[in-house]
């Protein structure tokens, strides 16, 4: 647990800002938030790919950018050929790669990290409280939290058989 997160996103919810910013100054904040986050996102991502996937994924970003709905988004992707390959075996829809998402909401105070299968608000969110390096760090249980649950999704709609550390050695 990040008491110091919690704590700290408490105070933003008390003043009414984030990492003591208001207005559109909290989007600049957010913006080299994403920036400190990014090289830990990706190094997270690329732990899966490397345990899971036997190196065959692609990992890609994009943003921040408005998430369409009068956000702002920024989205780290893990995706490898049988994921792309695979649909969901219930609605036989595209199997998604695996996401990271940090998001700050329109009308919301402050920024969240999340998965795609998250609800729009908590509990499936995490305060994004990063205005340091090691403020970025310390988000990586968190970012290796939201990466399991998501690859455990992909499972889950695709089959253990989109794993390809899963899949029995070849004879």
């Amino acid at each position: 647990m990040a008491a110091e997160d919690l704590l700290r996103h408490c105070r933003d919810l008390q003043t009414g800002t984030y990492e003591g910013a208001s207005g559109d100054a909290r989007q600049e904040i957010f913006g080299r938030a994403v920036e400190l986050l990014s090289p830990v996102i990706r190094a997270v991502l690329l732990e899966a790919d490397c345990d899971l996937l036997a190196g065959t994924g692609t990992i890609t970003a994009a943003g921040p950018r408005p998430d369409g709905q009068g956000g702002t988004e920024a989205v780290f992707e893990l995706s490898w050929p049988a994921q792309r390959e695979a649909s969901r075996t219930r609605s036989g829809r595209p199997l998604e790669p695996v996401r990271v998402l940090a998001r700050f909401g329109a009308g919301t105070q402050h920024p969240h990290l999340a998965g795609s299968r998250a609800p729009t608000d908590p509990p499936g969110d995490y305060p994004m409280q990063v205005s340091t390096g090691a403020d970025a760090q310390r988000q990586r249980p968190n970012i290796a939290a939201i990466v399991e649950a998501e690859v455990h999704a992909r499972i889950f709609d695709g089959g253990w058989q989109v794993i390809p550390a899963a899949l029995p050695p070849s004879r």
